[in-house]
């Protein structure tokens, strides 16, 4: 029996330092994975709309959590959605009359293989622009959300006025 108990002792003092392990070194690296994915949705968003057109820095104005650009009669706003494997995050660039201009997924969980209508260069982001966006056989889940998140995006662009002066 006391060897029983020594073992378990042994095994939760293991795996409280293993916990305190893991807390410390995320502690320690949160500053540099914000960092990454800022940089990684830049890119995203610099691919969208052109590098001379998006500088990152939002000019200071107060755009809020989704509106991310809003210059030149182009909005870029931020949509989620959640498709068969989970949730997604997407850039939607509109013209100011809600014309779809381009579509990026900033990040998604979908299985490899059926997510991969959503890695860019995809011809199915790229169908958004020209209004031929259908559900993708094998994904159709997903597909049919993203589409719906883009759609929300058009209506909001519709109904809104979205570029403060």
């Amino acid at each position: 029996m006391r060897a029983l108990l020594r073992n378990v002792a042994a095994l939760a003092a293991l795996t409280l330092l293993a916990g305190a392990a893991l807390a410390w070194f995320a502690d320690l690296t949160e500053d540099d994975v914000a960092r990454n994915r800022l940089e990684a949705e830049t890119r995203i968003l610099r691919d969208l709309i052109g590098a001379e057109t998006f500088a990152g820095d939002h000019k200071g104005r107060p755009y809020g959590e989704d509106l991310v650009f809003c210059e030149r009669d182009v909005v870029v706003l931020r949509v989620a959605g959640s498709g068969y494997g989970g949730g997604f995050r997407l850039a939607v660039a509109l013209d100011l009359d809600g014309t779809i201009t381009g579509v990026r997924v900033l990040d998604h969980v979908e299985t490899p293989g059926f997510g991969d209508i959503l890695n860019a260069p995809s011809a199915w982001l790229d169908s958004f622009t020209t209004g031929d966006a259908h559900a993708v056989t094998g994904a159709t889940i997903t597909s049919q959300a993203v589409i719906e998140a883009v759609s929300r995006a058009v209506d909001r662009v519709r109904l809104e006025e979205m570029c403060p002066p």
